[in-house]
């Protein structure tokens, strides 16, 4: 099975990205639950442009994420996915609930900190 890679870039005025490389499904979700409980930054940012495919579970699992930074009153939100993760969002309905953007400066730009 191939692993899911998460690299955590440095904080940088608040903001941390985190890039995601392979597949995030079930069996890799885990790691990236215990990343989001352990970092706290005021925005974080997932960068998925390197993750050919997702399954449910890890959909729920960046939708947990969302709401947990919601709830924290932290900004969060999804970076350059691929037409097929997009297609993914759009079939499940949460693409109007993900913040997407299609690239970091993009994404910065709009979740800005006041």
């Amino acid at each position: 099975m191939e692993e899911l890679r998460i690299e955590v870039g440095p904080n940088q005025g608040g903001v941390q990205i985190i890039k995601l490389t392979g597949p995030f499904t079930i069996g890799t979700m885990f790691d990236f639950q215990t990343l989001m409980r352990e970092h706290k930054p005021p925005i974080t940012l997932i960068e998925l442009s390197d993750v050919p495919y997702m399954d449910s579970a890890a959909l729920g699992t960046l939708l947990g994420a969302q709401v947990s930074c919601q709830r924290e009153n932290r900004k969060f939100a999804l970076v350059a996915p691929s037409d097929r993760l997009k297609t993914l969002f759009e079939v499940a309905g949460v693409n109007g609930v993900l913040q997407i953007y299609p690239s970091e400066e993009a994404a910065k730009t709009a979740v800005a900190l006041p």
